[in-house]
């Protein structure tokens, strides 16, 4: 009984489309849209908390003499990597 029970067509249900009067709220988000928006969220979220986490143990006695030689950059405050002397620093700033 059970394979004739199977080979019965079953009826795929549809998601609903968004209602006329409301199209001018935009696109209707369907459960696939929230899954993949709800993901990201929390993986950005782990990720923030994760950061934080870090920052509270980190040692604020930690010092590099590399700290005194590194650019950072003022926008994004990403270390460039590059050390430059203070001469050099001078040199190019009197150019600009």
């Amino acid at each position: 009984m059970s394979s004739l029970r199977n080979a019965v067509k079953r009826v795929t249900h549809k998601e609903r489309s968004q209602p006329q009067a409301r199209s001018h709220l935009g696109l209707l988000e369907k459960k696939s849209d929230y899954k993949l928006r709800s993901r990201d969220y929390h993986r950005k979220q782990d990720k923030l908390k994760s950061m934080r986490t870090k920052v509270a143990n980190r040692n604020p006695d930690e010092f590099y003499f590399g700290m005194h030689r590194s650019q950072v950059d003022g926008h994004s405050g990403k270390n460039s990597g590059r050390h430059m002397r203070t001469e050099e620093a001078r040199r190019i700033e009197m150019e600009e």
